[in-house]
């Protein structure tokens, strides 16, 4: 079986320059959170996240720079597969802050992230460890950082929970639809 016959041409250069970074701004969502069977996904596009009931997603927002993105191809013996992960950047040490750090070290979410490219508003969001889920792979807390970085965590795919494709495009009919939707889902605290 080939499941790899390519199928469309395509332009892989724009006139204005792209760019590879996330904004500080990433919602984490538990994994088991997710209402699947009510969510929409064609064509690596997530058009509808729907949550199970009261459950929320989680938004983590920090400085310019200070989250990353990444996805690396897994070359394997019969089938390849893509690892995904993210790179957050704590500058702040509170107790609700390593609270969360504790949980995280434990749990498995899903990332939504927000790309700072603006060439094409169905690529805005993406969506890491839809399939999988992430795991946090390594957290450093070196008191000696020069830049003020309290902690840094990885999130990755699980070596046997591995992607099968490239992160999700989130985008439902317009990038302010998808914008408001995705609100719709992080807690907010009443006051």
């Amino acid at each position: 079986m080939n499941c790899g016959n390519i199928s469309n041409n395509l332009v892989l250069a724009a006139c204005a320059n792209s760019l590879a970074a996330i904004e500080a701004d990433i919602v984490l969502i538990n994994y088991d959170d997710v209402d699947r069977s009510a969510s929409t996904v064609n064509d690596g596009v997530l058009s509808s996240l729907v949550l199970k009931s009261s459950t929320y997603g989680y938004r983590y927002t920090s400085h310019k720079n200070a989250f990353e993105a990444t996805v690396a191809l897994n070359k394997g013996t019969y089938i390849n597969s893509f690892v995904h992960g993210a790179v957050v950047r704590v500058f702040t040490k509170t107790q609700k802050a390593k609270d969360e750090l504790n949980k995280l070290a434990n749990g498995k979410v899903i990332a939504i992230v927000k790309n700072s490219d603006s060439q094409n508003d169905e690529t805005k969001y993406e969506v890491y460890g839809w399939e999988n889920g992430l795991v946090m792979s390594d957290l450093q807390a070196a008191s000696t950082d020069a830049d003020g970085v309290l902690y840094t965590f990885n999130l990755s795919s699980d070596d046997n929970a591995r992607e099968s494709q490239l992160p999700l495009s989130y985008y439902s009919t317009s990038l302010s639809a998808t914008e408001t939707a995705l609100e719709a889902l992080i807690y907010t605290p009443t006051p």
